[in-house]
């Protein structure tokens, strides 16, 4: 987000706030998300960790659950990136789509520890009573599923995976793994017991 809003804390010589920057005050505010879920966060926690103060950050996102919005897109797009850069390989593998999976056996036991994922904690706390957060993270899965899918098809059109299966089976299949393996990862499963459960998906598909 390219977006400039007044920093509290510091006044300029015509008594008028100085600009914060966007990026780094959901940056911050998604990492109280993720550390304490939505409802157990307070708007002094967000303003603690921004460094912004209450009436800026209303200013900009217009209260707690504008902030929570625009931290759960930047989380998502910053992931959504990452995975499909991991599968954008121009040559189709077995391996590569294994790797890409492994990815979350690390994240889920060492990178993310007991925190999990943003996307998933936010669904678990607030689906299905909160439409907004409903809409945002359905269009987060299907964005993934769509991901999922396509490594999937390249790899059938290489001779690699199995011809019969449906591809888009295969994707909501491969998503539902990926949010398996994070959710167990919340509660200190092992890495390789973890990766155990990839090589068993890796086989379904063959």
């Amino acid at each position: 987000m390219s977006l400039s809003h007044p920093k509290p804390g510091a006044q300029s010589e015509r008594g008028r706030p100085r600009e914060f920057d966007a990026d780094t005050a959901i940056a911050a505010a998604a990492k109280v998300f993720w550390d304490q879920g939505y409802h157990p966060t307070s708007i002094d926690d967000l303003c603690q960790a921004t460094g912004v103060l209450r009436g800026s950050l209303y200013s900009a996102f217009g209260d707690k659950k504008g902030i929570f919005l625009a931290a759960l897109d930047e989380y998502s797009e910053k992931n959504l990136a990452r995975l499909a850069e991991s599968l954008s390989s121009a040559r189709p593998s077995r391996e590569a789509l294994r790797s890409a999976l492994l990815y979350y056996t690390r994240i889920a036991t060492v990178l993310a520890g007991n925190h999990g994922c943003l996307v998933t904690n936010s669904a678990l706390e607030m689906l299905p009573h909160d439409r907004e957060v409903a809409d945002r993270v359905e269009r987060i899965f299907r964005r993934m599923t769509a991901l999922w899918t396509a490594a999937f098809v390249r790899g059938q059109a290489a001779g690699i995976f199995n011809p019969e299966l449906d591809e888009r089976a295969v994707g909501n299949f491969l998503l539902c793994v990926i949010q398996g393996l994070r959710v167990l990862g919340k509660v200190s499963r092992d890495e390789q017991e973890l990766a155990g459960i990839v090589d068993t998906v890796m086989r379904a598909l063959i």
